[in-house]
């Protein structure tokens, strides 16, 4: 018996993006490389049902489970240069699962 779950990648998503994924899936995050590569992207902030599987600078991985709320609930990426201090862009991404 084989068992399927869904992969799904956003590359370089829209701020406030809604993503619907159902439970056991996974969810890649992409972002383009621009200029010399002195930025890099970070996860802020995420919901508990969202377990990292991969964080690289350019990219994430994570295993979706069931959360305790249906709502979506807000996924926070932070990208930032390492020759500037403070937060550069950031992209809001809305994780609902069902």
């Amino acid at each position: 018996m084989s068992i399927r779950t869904q992969h799904r990648i956003l590359r370089d998503p829209k701020p406030g993006q809604l993503v619907r994924l159902p439970a056991g899936s996974r969810l890649e995050v992409r972002f383009r490389r621009r200029g010399l590569g002195l930025s890099r992207w970070q996860v802020e902030d995420r919901p508990a049902h969202l377990v990292p599987l991969v964080e690289g600078d350019h990219g994430f991985s994570f295993l979706v489970f069931q959360g305790q709320d249906d709502r979506p609930q807000p996924l926070r990426l932070v990208r930032s240069r390492i020759d500037r201090p403070g937060s550069g862009e950031v992209r809001d991404l809305l994780v609902a699962v069902g």
